[in-house]
């Protein structure tokens, strides 16, 4: 009965992280947006102290510039541009004028 602490500990930090960008997006909604911002700080120093990739909702979910949880209408606001082929999601932080643009090729 071998059991992997490796993965275990990912796991643990994982579940944190994801506690944590709850709590950052309560803290935004109560307008707390410096507690928001040092719960997104402790989130990326556990990834990095944990060595694992950030899941997608710290890659996409918050401000690169200004670490704040990206909230469309509250925090950022969220566009789309394209043409036929390809639509772009573009979104911009209103705390910093950060903006994101996330590409998203049609479906057939």
């Amino acid at each position: 009965m071998g059991i992997n602490v490796r993965k275990l500990l990912k796991d643990l930090a994982l579940q944190r992280v994801r506690i944590l960008y709850i709590q950052a997006v309560k803290e935004v909604k109560r307008s707390n947006f410096d507690r928001a911002r040092r719960y997104i700080d402790i989130a990326l120093n556990l990834i990095s102290k944990a060595n694992i990739r950030k899941p997608l909702i710290l890659r996409r979910g918050i401000c690169k510039n200004c670490h704040i949880p990206l909230i469309p209408g509250i925090t950022c606001t969220v566009r789309l541009r394209g043409n036929r082929k390809f639509v772009i999601v573009v979104r911009r932080c209103l705390l910093c004028g950060w903006v994101s643009r996330i590409p998203c090729p049609r479906r057939k």
